[in-house]
């Protein structure tokens, strides 16, 4: 036997850390498996039933991370994001009066002012660096914690020193120089990077809860002819719970009792109610529009559609594969080298160099790591993505996630849910065909006037229809609402209906072929089509549709151009998701899809290539967060936006070619940054390790080294500030 556990973790500061405790945690004999989530903070452990818990436990305690098993991740996530904000503001205010009295050395005792308001930015706001690196240490393990720690510890203990013993170095002849901006910089740069991820962290919670909100927390359930207000949490499999119009259904069920239209478009993405009577499946989570019904739970908590929802959100954060930061794959070669060669440097200069040798092996091995720690590189994503999500604000594209825009770069499928994306998610009339002798405005009217009492989504584009051609309000009388059918009312005295053929035929009418053949061919084409007659004959015929995005076509065209397959999945029928395909120039599609299949679909694209998901619905949130890239439109539902990477404000679907466009520019801009972040490195390492001294007499000292790491600093921001200039 064994048991699926989760384990909130605390302390991991990057992927890197989520990969190390994953490492250890499946070393451990009777553990099947184990996944370690760096977004969520958790540990998901497939253990045996003779492991006990607390050694798992332990074994996560020994790397130096510990597990919050009572903590709500949300509201660590909030606090951690919190405590980010607060250091870097403090870390910066301290860096800004750092790098004022380097700049400006008025005050007596200088170097000792700069020591003491370095010191909270190296032990304390650091130290958020310096412990995983120790930690790393002992594991014999390196990151980008290791390069910061090692290359800001060097600055400063070097920089300590000239301050508290400045006769020691101008007794050689040296004059004392200190580097505590280049410290505190550092630090202040890589926390801002830091708050930025917690920040996108917080959001994928978000989602999560959101979607933990859509079923109630209570619910009526009928006990011994009683009903008995209970906890949602409380139901068994078996209940009868009654559902009252408006409410929400707090488990899956069949109706035992009563009819009604339930608003399933959460499920199904369609905007449409769906018809439920005796015997029809509802399912947790949508909404009960019209009557009260009975139904019977035949799936609770976990087990219904709605909690399989909410574990498929969870489950992408595991399944997509992080993209390892590059900073910490340049550091895991990187910092060993700059070790190694800080150590050859110094013993050569011991064994071979000129008096005084210790003072200039300290001096050329400080100048090595202080080199070495490529601050440049630090900047040379989040300076890149923070213009480009500020080009990408400015043009209605919100950028959650940095990874985002790497990936839209290379994207080779785009995935399209229908209603409320290719389409506006709005019922309107698409058709009016009155049939002679009646005339458009006849019919209209009639249509207008017995919808006006209904509470159908078409009642509304009626209302909107009349209201635009002035349309008169007449008086009904005897009004009916025949529950998946259709109405009747009385209009001046004669009785009128408004409806399906199977309502016309059951009045003991029959059906014209011609009027049949073109009820039926508006079907075929994608519209909800109703007759409306009166006592002698059919009035005509009305259509019903979501009306198509102005831009849809045009934005297939050019993903087509760009060599970018395009696809729709949708909850509609065959019918209307081959009408809209079609229209839009889309080759593939895939209609009657529940969310599990959504996800299951953009699974399997994403093992073809990078794949781009755009939807807006609730039942789109685990096919957004299984995506490489999700991307919600803006005017769509809370959770869909929570648990996407990128949101189009203002629901333009022609936003998305932006958002490629512009990711292929930023990424090609990050690798111009990366040449500038490590040019000035690999060209003064080898100076500053004392390369030119024999021959020339030339030799690096670490002011130099803080210099040519500004000058790197300098010339990634300028470069990043070019994106600024990008055109559509």
């Amino acid at each position: 036997m064994s048991e699926k556990i989760e384990l909130p973790i605390t302390g991991m500061s990057c992927a890197a850390c989520a990969a190390r405790i994953e490492r250890e945690l499946n070393k451990i004999e009777g553990i099947k498996e184990a996944r370690v989530n760096f977004p969520l903070k958790k540990a998901e452990v497939l253990i045996s039933s003779d492991l006990e818990l607390k050694r798992v436990i332990s074994a996560i305690r020994d790397i130096g991370y510990d597990v919050d098993i009572e903590g709500d991740v949300t509201i660590r996530a909030k606090k951690e994001e919190a405590g980010l904000k607060r250091d870097f503001i403090w870390s910066a205010f301290f860096s800004v009066l750092v790098m004022v009295f380097s700049m400006w050395p008025v005050l007596p005792f200088n170097n000792i002012i700069l020591l003491v308001l370095t010191l909270p930015v190296q032990f304390y706001f650091g130290l958020r660096f310096h412990k995983p690196a120790i930690l790393n240490l002992r594991h014999l393990a390196v990151d980008m914690n290791t390069l910061i720690s090692l290359g800001t510890s060097a600055a400063f203990f070097f920089s300590a020193f000239v301050a508290l013993f400045p006769d020691s170095l101008t007794s050689s002849g040296i004059k004392p120089s200190v580097y505590f901006d280049s410290s505190t910089m550092i630090i202040t740069i890589v926390l801002l990077g830091r708050f930025f991820e917690s920040k996108a962290k917080t959001r994928t919670y978000a989602a999560i809860k959101l979607l933990y909100e859509l079923s109630p927390r209570e619910c009526t359930v009928i006990r011994d002819g009683k009903e008995v207000v209970l906890p949602t949490d409380n139901l068994e499999v078996g209940d009868v719970v009654l559902i009252k119009p408006g409410e929400k259904v707090p488990a899956d069920g069949v109706v035992i009792e009563g009819n009604t239209y339930v608003d399933e478009s959460m499920i199904t993405g369609e905007g449409l109610p769906s018809l439920k009577d005796i015997g029809d499946e509802v399912i947790a989570g949508t909404i009960n529009t019209r009557g009260s019904i009975l139904i019977k739970a035949i799936r609770v908590g976990k087990d219904t559609v709605l909690s399989k929802v909410i574990r498929l959100v969870e489950e992408a954060q595991f399944t997509k594969p992080p993209v390892q930061r590059l900073s910490d794959k340049v550091a895991s070669v990187f910092v060993p080298i700059v070790i190694l060669l800080g150590i050859i440097t110094s013993v050569l200069w011991l064994l071979y160099g000129p008096e005084p040798r210790v003072t200039n092996a300290l001096l050329s091995s400080v100048a090595v790591l202080i080199i070495a720690c490529p601050c440049a590189l630090g900047l040379a994503t989040p300076t890149a993505i923070m213009v480009s999500t500020g080009v990408g604000a400015k043009k209605g594209i919100l950028i959650k996630n940095a990874g985002a825009l790497e990936l839209s770069s290379n994207a080779r499928y785009v995935l399209f849910d229908k209603t409320g994306t290719l389409t506006k998610g709005v019922i309107a009339i698409s058709d009016i065909t009155p049939i002679r002798p009646y005339s458009e405005t006849d019919l209209l009217s009639i249509a207008y006037n017995l919808e006006k009492h209904s509470e159908h989504p078409f009642s509304e584009a009626l209302r909107k229809k009349a209201e635009e051609l002035g349309i008169d309000n007449l008086k009904v009388t005897g009004f009916q609402a025949i529950i998946g059918k259709g109405i009747k009312g009385e209009i001046e005295g004669k009785t009128y209906f408004i409806g399906n053929t199977l309502l016309y035929e059951e009045t003991g009418n029959v059906i014209q072929e011609d009027i049949k053949d073109q009820y039926t061919k508006k079907a075929e084409e994608g519209g909800s089509p109703v007759l409306v007659w009166g006592e002698d004959a059919i009035i005509g015929i009305i259509t019903f549709s979501d009306i198509l995005r102005d831009e849809a076509r045009d934005v297939v065209s050019s993903l087509k151009e760009m060599g970018i397959e395009t696809v729709m999945i949708t909850g509609d029928s065959m019918e209307g998701a081959r009408t809209i395909s079609e229209k839009v120039g889309i080759d593939r599609f895939f209609y009657r899809i529940l969310p599990d299949g959504k996800a299951k679909i953009v699974e399997e694209y994403r093992k073809k290539g990078i794949t781009l998901m755009v939807g807006d619905g609730v039942n789109d949130a685990p096919s957004l967060a299984t995506a490489d890239v999700g991307v919600a439109m803006g005017k769509g539902t809370d959770i869909a936006i929570e648990s996407a990477d990128v949101v189009l404000m203002k629901a333009q679907l022609s936003r998305l070619i932006t958002l490629i466009r512009l990711s292929k520019k930023t990424l090609w801009v990050i690798k111009e940054n990366l040449f500038w972040a490590f040019i000035y490195n690999i060209i003064c390492i080898p100076i500053a390790a004392g390369l030119l001294y024999p021959g020339y007499g030339i030799r690096l000292e670490p002011m130099f080294g803080a210099i040519a790491m500004m000058i790197s600093s300098i010339s990634v921001v300028s470069n990043s500030l070019r994106l600024k200039m990008f055109k559509e």
